[in-house]
């Protein structure tokens, strides 16, 4: 009796912290959660007023780079917060890129000849309307002999991991157990999914300005010493930034032929992770900050939906007032590094977005 109520103990007890940690990891996940959505609100506050006071976003050199410390909150205590951008207006939008930028930027990326056509054409059939192949391209009857079948998307791409399925991009961009390599990094530098109106100069790469118009050495030497600041070392506290395209042109003297350089950011990426101990949650938003970019998922005529309510969005917001705000979603990931990502659908506007 000892031995047999000593075993349905053991097993009670087992099955029972079991079910605690599996509950336990969705509160945790909760909890952290809640605290990203307020990082994001604050976010959000802190970028619109820099934008009310000094008529445009440029540069985090503005002063917004944090945004938490600048706002003086914190985050749900004992927790670590941390807010990073990435400015998707310094990067060529991929979806409206011809055939001479793609192959350029091929090129400049040290790709040979052959691959570059390859991986431009593959890339255009892969996103024009029509089902004929150009050479050296693919579309869905050279997909449908794959060991696993599909058929080309003949839509704008959305994300950058559609590149792991398209002919070409598979073998180059990707290791053999399907991760991105550092073609693949390169590449996520220079183009962005989202599009927007115009490069902007303020963090444009040099191999993305080449790219796009051959901008000349003497020119991108004369941005980045422009950038750098006083101290000629970016990324301190002395750098700079354009705050007009007159300024823009004091120091590259001409506008680039074929190319529209711009100081503004059209099209901003906010990643926002929270850590407590080894739990960690990361959200990551899209914003047009002028209405323009491609949403990720886009109504049935083609036009991105307008600025969705987070307080829809977040389960944890309390409040189900819908707030206006000043830029428009393009896309709202959760658990970005856990491959868990749940999109929020720009669907018809009256429709309440899903995570």
């Amino acid at each position: 009796m000892v031995v047999v109520m000593g075993y349905v103990l053991t097993q009670f007890i087992e099955r029972g912290l079991s079910e605690i940690a599996g509950e336990g990891y969705y509160v945790e996940r909760d909890r952290l959660r809640h605290a990203a959505y307020g990082a994001l609100e604050t976010t959000l506050a802190v970028l619109a007023d820099f934008r009310e006071i000094e008529g445009g976003l440029q540069s985090p050199a503005q002063g917004w780079g944090d945004p938490i410390g600048f706002a003086g909150v914190e985050i749900g205590k004992g927790l670590q917060v941390t807010v990073s951008f990435e400015d998707e207006s310094a990067k060529l939008p991929l979806n409206s890129l011809d055939e001479g930028t793609l192959y350029l930027l091929f090129d400049e990326m040290g790709i040979t000849p052959e691959d570059s056509l390859l991986l431009t054409n593959s890339l255009l059939d892969w996103i024009d309307e029509d089902d004929d192949t150009r050479i050296e391209g693919a579309e869905s009857d050279e997909y449908s002999f794959r060991e696993i079948p599909h058929r080309a998307a003949n839509r704008p791409i959305r994300n950058l991991d559609e590149l792991a399925v398209i002919e070409g991009f598979d073998l180059y961009f990707f290791d053999e157990d399907g991760r991105p390599n550092a073609l693949f990094d390169a590449f996520a530098q220079m183009v962005s999914p989202y599009g927007g109106s115009r490069l902007n100069a303020n963090a444009a790469s040099a191999m993305t300005l080449r790219a796009a118009a051959s901008v000349g050495d003497a020119q991108l030497e004369a941005i980045a010493d422009y950038l750098a600041g006083a101290d000629r070392k970016p990324g301190t506290s002395d750098d700079r930034y354009f705050a007009s395209t007159d300024e823009l042109l004091e120091v590259i003297v001409e506008m680039p032929a074929g190319l529209t350089l711009g100081v503004d950011i059209s099209v901003l990426s906010i990643l926002i992770q929270v850590k407590e101990g080894d739990s960690v949650f990361e959200l990551k938003a899209v914003l047009s900050l002028d209405g323009s970019g491609i949403p990720s998922v886009q109504t049935g005529t083609g036009q991105a939906a307008s600025s969705a309510p987070l307080s829809q969005v977040s389960r944890s917001t309390a409040s189900t007032t819908a707030i206006e705000y000043p830029f428009v979603f393009l896309e709202l990931t959760e658990d970005v590094s856990h491959n868990e990502m749940a999109h929020v659908p720009l669907e018809e506007e009256e429709e309440t977005p899903k995570t």
